[in-house]
């Protein structure tokens, strides 16, 4: 399943950053590299989520120095899935789609902290737009709270999300020989409820 999910995070995280790219800031890189870290059993993998989503998108869209502070960034999410598991513990006697969800939330939530604080530092250090100061390092902070709100009200709903659908996803998989008898089973069932209407219907014409 490692390989499945690589796949498909990287490709979700290239769409996501390109041609459905919902607003500034909004992204699935944080969720898909949390999830990445905390699903995966080959924990080396996870970070090549960030890595491969990152490097191709910014080939497409272009980027500046500032990469060093956001590559470097996403690259410390799948460190994050330490914090899920600390949460879910917290929860015991609760579904595991509800410790998940919250689990999942917090860590979201201080991995988006984490991002504003190093990425906003990485602008001071890396251009011209700030003084390279403490004072520059405060503005730099107050002028990305919008870029920060956006990001965080984003990864509120998209983090969660993307943990139970890959929760889900597993789920159904380790199923499959199951879920696939019983719906085998009920169409066998409808089909022979059909069959038996239809030969009523005949019989009564006959």
């Amino acid at each position: 399943m490692d390989i499945f999910f690589l796949i498909l995070y990287v490709i979700v995280g290239i769409l996501s950053r390109t041609i459905f790219h919902i607003a500034p800031n909004v992204e699935f890189v944080t969720g898909l590299s949390i999830a990445a870290g905390y699903f995966f059993k080959n924990k080396k993998l996870s970070f090549i989520v960030p890595l491969c989503i990152m490097a191709i998108t910014d080939f497409i869209i272009g980027n500046n120095i500032i990469f060093l502070f956001t590559w470097s960034a996403f690259l410390t999410a799948p460190l994050f899935k330490y914090i899920v598991s600390v949460v879910r513990e917290t929860f015991n006697g609760r579904s595991e789609y509800f410790k998940l969800f919250i689990s999942s939330e917090v860590a979201g939530i201080l991995f988006t902290f984490f991002f504003f604080l190093w990425t906003n530092f990485g602008v001071v250090v890396t251009s011209d737009m700030y003084p390279k100061n403490i004072v520059g390092i405060i503005q730099s902070y107050i002028m990305g709270l919008p870029f920060l709100a956006n990001q965080l009200l984003g990864n509120i709903i998209i983090v969660p999300f993307i943990f139970v659908s890959t929760a889900f996803i597993m789920f159904l998989y380790s199923n499959r020989k199951y879920i696939l008898k019983c719906i085998k089973s009920n169409l066998f069932m409808t089909f022979s409820r059909l069959f038996d209407k239809l030969m009523n219907i005949v019989i009564k014409h006959i």
